[in-house]
């Protein structure tokens, strides 16, 4: 009985050991499995952050890449747009200068041409300028002259007209002294007036002389224009004679 209680005993301890072990065993194993997950998940971690920075790095050459190659793609439709421009600058370049060479032909061809046959057209040139340039100055020298010629007989003429205004006055003055001197019979004032009349007859001999010294004919009475020397007289030339005798202040032809 004692023997089958020990025995049950150590079945028991021995039960109680292999479950032990067990579980140590189970929880050793668990570890493992833990290490190893931790493991594999650093592994995946570490390797997705290898990918995320290779895939960064190849979009960033990729990047430099598309713009180095838009750069090369831009130079190179600059270059081609500088090309294009020379070439069309020293085509029309060539142009301008075979044209030039063409004008230049055609004109040299045209003088030999002109002195070829036109030589003695160069004298008559000269002689024409030489001719025009007498001309001119013969004209330049008439117009001169004319306006000169103008201008002095238009201030005679001015000097006509003012003698012959004070005339016209020296005129009407003596009508007006003529008048009272027949109208009136006082002796005093009857020579008064021929003294008058006298003064006045003096001054229209030195105006008709003024007048004729510088080319014109004093026309009688008041009115009208200063008439040229030698010109027509007023009335058709048929006037009555004077018979007064020279001096006598009451006659009506002075």
């Amino acid at each position: 009985m004692a023997e089958r209680q020990e025995t049950s005993v150590m079945v028991s301890i021995q039960e109680i050991l292999r479950d032990a072990q067990n579980r140590e065993e189970q929880e050793k194993v668990e570890a493992e499995q833990r290490a190893r997950a931790e493991e594999q998940r650093r592994l995946d971690e570490a390797r997705r952050r290898q990918d995320e920075e290779e895939a960064r790095l190849r979009a960033e050459d990729e990047d430099r890449q598309r713009r180095a190659f838009e750069e090369q793609r831009r130079q190179a439709e600059l270059q081609a747009m500088q090309e294009a421009h020379v070439q069309r600058a020293r085509a029309e370049a060539e142009a301008q200068a075979r044209l030039a060479e063409m004008a230049a032909r055609q004109e040299h061809e045209r003088q030999l041409h002109a002195l070829s046959q036109d030589k003695h057209k160069k004298r008559l040139t000269m002689i024409l300028v030489a001719l025009g340039a007498v001309l001119f100055l013969g004209a330049i020298g008439g117009a001169y002259a004319y306006k000169t010629a103008q201008d002095k007989a238009a201030a005679v003429e001015a000097q006509l007209r003012s003698l012959q205004d004070e005339k016209d006055k020296a005129d009407q003055e003596q009508a007006r002294l003529k008048a009272q001197l027949e109208n009136t019979k006082d002796p005093e004032q009857i020579a008064a007036l021929q003294a008058q009349l006298a003064e006045q007859q003096q001054k229209v001999q030195s105006l008709n002389t003024q007048m004729a010294e510088k080319g014109a004919t004093p026309r009688p009475g008041g009115g009208g224009g200063v008439r040229p020397a030698g010109g027509p007289k007023p009335g058709g030339g048929g006037g009555k004679p004077c018979n007064c005798t020279p001096g006598d202040p009451l006659c009506s032809c002075l």
